[in-house]
């Protein structure tokens, strides 16, 4: 940009002296300094006009760019979401079995403790009825002595 700013005032500096040591009339050198100028003014309005578009195209193809980027990274986190909803998917699938083999393996083992628990209440209760049979029958023993040793008195 620099250069392009040296250029121009070097240019303007050489036609000014081109102007000053012209052998023209001073009428003549004032028309052709306007025609000049007007023309180095419309050239500068149609590069400003030229500089406006491709700054408008240029955002116009970011624009654009910017959108397609999008897209594609919506379009790849959707198909990376999609590919992690799978896996999830796919890892309860493949869970549900052992879940399920777990379960029946806890219920194998409820019920195995549950007869356990069942034998020993029947041995309890056969132990606790042949004791108490026991007593029994030594109270009656007593029981029975007793008034023979107190008919004997």
């Amino acid at each position: 940009m620099a250069r392009i700013g040296t250029f121009v005032i070097g240019a303007l500096a050489g036609a000014v002296t081109a102007l000053l040591f012209a052998p023209r009339k001073g009428e003549e050198t004032r028309q052709m300094v306007a025609d000049r100028a007007g023309a180095a003014w419309g050239e500068a309005q149609v590069w400003g006009t030229q500089a406006s578009a491709n700054v408008q195209q240029v955002y116009q193809q970011a624009a654009e760019k910017g959108q397609e980027i999008f897209s594609e990274v919506a379009v790849k986190g959707q198909a990376v979401v999609d590919e992690a909803s799978a896996r999830v998917q796919g890892a309860a699938e493949a869970a549900k079995p052992v879940a399920a083999d777990k379960g029946d393996e806890l219920r194998e083992k409820i019920e195995a403790a549950r007869q356990r628990i069942a034998a020993q209440v029947a041995k309890n209760a056969e132990e606790s009825a042949a004791a108490a049979a026991e007593k029994i029958d030594a109270v009656a023993e007593v029981a029975a002595v007793e008034p023979e040793a107190s008919q004997a008195e």
